[in-house]
């Protein structure tokens, strides 16, 4: 007698994902920005400023122009009493509330984007001189490219948020006193991409802050480009504790990024500041070779064999 066999239907149903698998990535990054403002371990809670503190009309092209800019930005010390004594990290511009679409369209690069931070003459002071307008000494708290990704500048608001942050190599401590922020970048190779401003007879400018540019030609006068200034306390030299049990060193790091910890990490995760990830790897031992990575300050996420992660911002020099 042929023996006769029976076959397993598999059931029509779904299996139940846990909630936690189901966050998109729009979440994960709201939550890497939430991180961003909120306070490290080792670190005081972030303060974020804007100059003007106002929705200006205006509209300028000196931090994204398409062919290499110097700019300067003089801020007052009257405005800026919130950063005292905190360490500056990073500067945001914003696009005009009439811009229509997020910029750029594509990602891209700027080949140099340097940044470098002093003391500055009154406002109302200013001379179409960039050295004329320093006061002591220029510190260079960031060098090299500039990767901005696809769509980093936001729309649809009004004002539209500081949504991509430049940050800087090293934090640079203000105590007081005028600030001049000065850029000098290599271009973006593209059209250029106006951001919101300040205009040169809005009621602040002259007094409260002034600008300059040049490009090929002549040192000019320039709308200010509204600017955001992050600050917090210092960051650990050498460690930043991750949770419970759970240290990474050094930080700032160079190359190799090492893990002391009681868990047993076996992969992980680097998102930049615009909540993108941009690498990922597994975990052999208790090294993450960052090597790769450009010089700017990202959000490192490890996971263990379990599921669970733990989170911390690191600075790549």
């Amino acid at each position: 007698m042929a023996t006769k066999f029976t076959f397993y239907k598999k059931p029509n149903y779904v299996r139940k994902v846990p909630s936690y698998r189901l966050l998109s990535k729009r979440i994960f990054s709201a939550i890497i920005g939430l991180m961003m403002m909120a306070a490290y371990t080792g670190t005081k809670a972030q303060t974020a400023l804007v100059v003007p503190d106002s929705n200006e009309g205006s509209a300028f092209i000196g931090p994204y122009g398409n062919a290499a800019r110097q700019l300067q930005m003089i801020i007052d010390d009257t405005l800026l009493s919130s950063l005292v004594g905190k360490n500056l990290t990073s500067i945001s511009f914003r696009l005009p509330a009439s811009t229509s679409a997020s910029w750029p369209p594509n990602s891209l690069t700027m080949s140099a984007f340097d940044i470098y931070l002093s003391e500055g003459v009154e406002p109302a002071e200013r001379q179409l001189n960039f050295a004329a307008n320093v006061v002591g000494t220029q510190t260079q708290v960031r060098s090299g490219g500039l990767q901005i990704p696809a769509g980093a500048l936001t729309v649809g608001s009004n004002p539209n948020d500081f949504s991509f942050k430049i940050t800087f190599t090293s934090a640079w401590q203000y105590n007081g006193g005028n600030l001049l922020i000065e850029v000098r970048h290599s271009g973006t190779g593209i059209s250029s991409r106006s951001v919101q401003a300040a205009s040169t007879s809005a009621a602040g400018y002259g007094t409260l802050y002034s600008a300059l540019w040049q490009s090929t030609g002549d040192v000019l006068q320039g709308n200010f480009t509204q600017v955001e200034i992050t600050a917090d306390g210092p960051l650990g030299a050498n460690s930043v504790k991750v949770g419970a049990g759970t240290n990474v060193y050094p930080n700032p790091v160079k190359d190799t990024l090492f893990i002391k910890s009681e868990n047993q990490f076996n992969s992980y995760s680097v998102y930049n500041m615009a909540g993108q990830m941009v690498g990922s790897d597994k975990i052999f031992g208790k090294a993450v070779d960052l090597s790769h990575l450009q010089i700017g300050s990202y959000v490192l996420k490890l996971t263990d064999k379990d599921g669970n992660t733990k989170s911390v911002r690191i600075i790549k020099q």
